[in-house]
């Protein structure tokens, strides 16, 4: 159920969110908030929680404590009389369209085409009509710079071309909110580009995005809203060119000026 409090402009709402992994205290309490549209890049040290937020957003975690709405509506759990209680498996697949998520590793059928890649989810998971689907992956490969690549399989793709098709799969399936878990960190040096370039087209064309990146230059230029993490904690956010100019945090201060 939407949540009548938030705001009809606020895509991802997260409150106060815990993970442990065993004893590991992995996320310590984040509150963030993703208006729609905006494009919210997290940045930080490898181990300090970003990659693991990005999979509970996702429900590929199941949060030890707080809440994740998006689009208002409670993830992994309905609200009765105060309490929470657990959706099924089936509710969470569901609810868990609502984001496409796309890893450091492409993660592609290496048995399948390029189009068979993008089509699988829409003909599996929605059952979308095989033609209809087909359709919509040309379109979508089309958009990402490789219409006349669609029958080649993976093995047959540079890096580059695979993380491409990493995104058109996970734009076929229509979803609300994009996450990027560090999209170009697998690639070489000359291959990030075009990726960058595919979701810059994205942060054009207004889908809200989340992007954990190593990629300052990217965030500054891409980023409507920067977040720092450390040790499973926002320690700052705000707008990157800002932020990025003049940290206020004094950790923040230490890891900038390792990167830049």
């Amino acid at each position: 159920m939407s949540n009548p409090a938030m705001s009809d402009d606020l895509s991802v709402s997260l409150e106060g969110i815990h993970k442990f992994f065993g004893k590991v205290h992995a996320l310590r309490g984040v509150d963030l908030r993703i208006g729609r549209g905006e494009v919210c890049v997290a940045i930080g040290p490898s181990g300090s929680g970003k990659s693991t937020l990005l999979r509970c957003i996702n429900q590929l975690e199941e949060i030890s404590a707080g809440r994740v709405r998006i689009n208002g509506e409670l993830q992994g759990y309905v609200e009765r009389n105060g309490r929470l209680h657990e959706l099924s498996p089936r509710q969470i697949d569901k609810q868990r369209r609502l984001t496409g998520m796309v890893f450091q590793r492409f993660n592609l059928f290496p048995h399948k085409t390029a189009l068979q890649n993008v089509t699988e989810g829409p003909i599996q998971v929605r059952r979308i009509a095989r033609a209809e689907a087909n359709r919509r992956g040309k379109e979508l490969l089309d958009r990402v710079g490789l219409a006349d690549l669609a029958d080649r399989y993976p093995n047959q793709l540079s890096g580059g071309q695979q993380q491409r098709v990493a995104i058109a799969r996970a734009l076929a399936m229509d979803p609300e909110v994009m996450l990027f878990d560090e999209p170009t960190s697998a690639l070489d040096p000359e291959l990030v580009g075009e990726v960058l370039d595919v979701i810059k087209d994205l942060a054009r064309s207004g889908m809200t995005m989340m992007l954990v990146t190593h990629e300052i230059g990217f965030a500054r230029e891409v980023g409507d809203h920067l977040v720092f993490m450390d040790h499973g904690m926002i320690v700052e956010e705000g707008v990157p060119k800002e932020m990025l100019e003049n940290p206020k945090s004094t950790r923040t201060k230490a890891f900038l000026s390792k990167v830049l």
